[in-house]
């Protein structure tokens, strides 16, 4: 079997200086790999079929033939093959969001949600994957399936200790899939060497794996990744015609979740790699692999994603007012959308509600996680991280300030978008009376296990009323990462020490805080003394 695991929190040490204005030497692309000019267009030849790789004996894998049987580049990567890898993501996301499958092996190994399943890999197949391997092994995965060659960034360097928040990020290793004897050993490696720094390499930077596309619906499509500067990796697998965007991501412990994309994920700058990338075109000459510059990729934009001034319409009629400001996220749905589209509120309104309902879900199975861990348990730190959002060890393991961060985005961005239908009473009725239904239903309540063993249910409104009581901190008990009310029943079960409750206290201006910043300290009294009323209730008439 072949088994991976990795994790966007535990990335591999790489040398870097400590300093982030310590001046690093720029590291060119391999010699022996320049950009090559773009092939003269030939007649493609009929693809091979999906199980192209070699047959295995009996007994064996496919991912354990040598590579010149199972993983031979006699195919290229062309517009054909990027639409193939567009609609292999797509069906498998399909399986994801539908909850059919929870695992990437998972969902590789069922045919239904797999369309280059095959049994003699497949079937042989384990896999745990985070969120920065996603993207890789997807990609990697397909390559295997369809022959067609694959190489990566193997390591990077920059300004800064920490990989994955570092500075003027550049390649300065590089691996391709002939380096490797078998297709599970190369699989096997890039797991351990990819981590979320690759994703902040500059599009200008020589060498790097991805570049940033056009946003518009050839180039923005299942498949393609959003990167998240603060440390979260996501692939899209559907653009749906009103312009709204699914993603996937993966998590330490495997499992892979369904997110809606919205206020919840920033967008960075252009030199910290942030938002949307597609993988750039390889090409294979039998001894060197290459990568697509960016002036040979007809989809690629190096600024329009990072330029507020292009997301602002064109300027109206001076008679008909100053429009409202445009936020990148809107720019990107209007960007994606087909012609014609019309945005239904009223859906829109259930889609929020119900992508609310699966984060909480989410952040429910993260706080188990650390439950069962036991870090609850042990004494408390005597003080936090220099930036709670971003470290190492077991607080970079098992806190939720950046789950809970993005959770309170995607309820401020339901907010805003419900005020905006304050103008229009019978739309906020259809609006309140959608919202109703939808809190409703089943899967908008949550379940944990009190300190004393009983089972505690909590609606999404509950959830909505505690918004900036949630405690992100791992140390205390169940009870105040769910911000049960002081003197409630429901706090009388939980155990912490007065030093744990002091925290607690302590740290209510870090809850009050929505957006994450990765690059500040974050002492006790870097949030607003005050919680933001962002609760889309208010503006619903659900709240006085």
């Amino acid at each position: 079997m072949l088994t991976l695991l990795a994790s966007c929190r535990r990335p591999p040490r790489v040398a870097a200086p400590d300093r982030v204005d310590e001046p690093t030497v720029d590291v060119a692309a391999p010699a022996e790999a320049p950009d090559a000019a773009a092939p003269v267009d030939v007649p493609e030849a009929p693809l091979p079929p999906m199980d192209a790789s070699a047959e295995a004996p009996p007994g064996r894998s496919t991912l354990d033939l040598p590579l010149r049987d199972s993983w031979a580049a006699v195919n290229t990567w062309n517009d054909r093959m990027e639409g193939e890898y567009s609609a292999f993501v797509a069906r498998l996301g399909e399986a994801i969001a539908q909850r059919r499958c929870r695992r990437l092996d998972r969902c590789l190994g069922d045919p239904s949600a797999n369309t280059l399943f095959d049994a003699s890999s497949d079937r042989r197949l384990s896999l745990t994957v985070d969120c920065a391997d996603l993207p890789y092994i997807l990609r990697a995965y397909f390559a295997f399936k369809r022959r067609l060659p694959f190489g990566y960034v193997a390591r990077v360097r920059g300004n800064g200790d920490d990989p994955r928040y570092m500075l003027r990020v550049r390649p300065s290793r590089w691996r391709a899939w002939t380096e490797f004897r078998t297709a599970r050993a190369a699989l096997r490696t890039m797991v351990d060497d990819v981590h979320s720094g690759m994703y902040r390499v500059s599009p200008d930077a020589p060498g790097g794996d991805l570049y940033p596309p056009r946003i518009d619906r050839g180039a923005v499509r299942p498949g393609t990744a959003y990167y998240d500067p603060n440390g979260h990796v996501l692939v899209v697998i559907e653009v749906r015609p009103d312009g709204t965007v699914y993603l996937i991501d993966g998590h330490p412990d495997g499992s892979l979740t369904y997110k809606r994309f919205g206020e919840a994920f920033a967008i960075g700058t252009r030199s910290l790699g942030g938002g949307f990338q597609n993988f750039r075109p390889l090409r294979w000459d039998g001894e060197h692999l290459t990568r697509a510059g960016n002036d040979e990729i007809p989809g690629f934009d190096g600024a329009s994603q990072w330029s507020p001034a292009a997301w602002q319409p064109a300027a109206p009629d001076p008679d008909a007012g100053a429009p409202a400001r445009v936020t990148y996220h809107q720019w990107v749905r209007h960007r994606l959308a087909s012609a014609g589209a019309v945005v239904d509120p009223v859906l829109d309104l259930r889609e929020q509600v119900a992508s609310l309902c699966r984060d909480v879900a989410d952040r429910a199975e993260a706080v188990d996680a650390s439950l069962a861990a036991g870090i609850q348990r042990r004494p408390h730190p005597g003080s936090l991280p220099w930036n709670i959002y971003g470290t190492t060890g077991d607080w970079e393991t098992w806190s939720t300030p950046s789950r809970d961060a993005r959770l309170k985005a995607a309820v401020r961005e339901l907010h805003d978008a419900v005020a905006a239908s304050a103008g229009d009473p019978a739309l906020v009725e259809r609006l309140r009376a959608a919202w109703r239904e939808e809190v409703a239903r089943p899967g908008c309540e949550t379940r944990y296990v009190n300190s004393a063993g009983a089972t505690v249910t909590l609606p999404l409104e509950t959830v909505l009323d505690r918004l900036f009581s949630l405690s992100f901190d791992p140390y205390h008990c169940v009870e105040l990462r769910w911000g049960a009310p002081p003197g409630s029943a429901e706090l009388s079960t939980c155990t912490d020490d007065p030093i744990r409750r002091g925290w607690f206290r302590a740290e209510q201006r870090l809850r009050n805080q929505i957006d994450r910043n990765y690059g500040v300290a974050t002492p006790l009294t870097a949030g607003p003394e005050a919680s933001p009323d962002v609760d889309p209730r208010r503006p619903l008439g659900l709240l006085p």
